[in-house]
């Protein structure tokens, strides 16, 4: 097995690839096995290394009807891991196991016909760790991070649409739910039906 590297260079863009050269006799583990290894693998290294990022809908912001999401964004880079967090060794490993066999489970959940999606309810005084725990979460599974406004949010069908340009492997984060809303429905104020 012989390889070369070649790098052209186009317009100030570097674009690099490899050229695979073998005897025929093992064309088929190298079109096979080889080939799906070495593809997963270069998938897996992509997504570790990708920068992750933090999505918000900015209240009083008018979407151009050019623009293609609701969402602006910025590089996610908190530094907080389950690590670094002062926090119950047992209660630890629990939520960590957790989000593990959750992020694992996809297939699980198609084929047992449920939406692949869980759910945590962080609450406490302001200081407790509340946004260092999700930066953790985010940072052990790789997830992007959707925190989203509800006061800037007029209706459900807004609503929706917001949630469905979310990416599956996401953490949505809805901060003082019980601030946000009358969720009583009283006259004069907004009515939410969550689903």
């Amino acid at each position: 097995m012989s390889t070369s590297r070649s790098m052209p260079y186009y317009q100030e863009q570097e674009k690099r690839f490899y050229k695979l050269t073998f005897h025929k006799k093992y064309r088929d583990t190298i079109t096979g096995s080889y080939l799906d290894h070495v593809m997963k693998e270069g998938k897996e290294i992509r997504l570790r290394n990708r920068q992750r990022k933090l999505y918000t809908n900015s209240p009083g912001y008018k979407w151009p009807s050019y623009k293609q999401t609701m969402w602006s964004h910025i590089v996610f880079e908190h530094p907080a891991t389950f690590e670094t967090m002062a926090m119950e060794p047992e209660k630890k490993k629990e939520i960590i196991e957790d989000l593990v066999t959750f992020s694992k489970s996809k297939d699980f959940y198609a084929r047992i016909g449920k939406a692949w999606k869980r759910g945590y309810l962080l609450f406490g005084p302001p200081g407790t760790g509340k946004s260092t725990m999700i930066a953790a979460m985010a940072n052990l599974l790789g997830y992007d991070v959707y925190d989203l406004e509800l006061t800037a949010v007029k209706d459900n069908t807004e609503l929706r649409k917001l949630l469905i340009e979310t990416t599956s492997k996401s953490i949505i984060v809805i901060e003082d739910i019980d601030c946000s809303l009358d969720l009583t429905g009283g006259e004069g104020r907004r009515k939410w039906r969550w689903e």
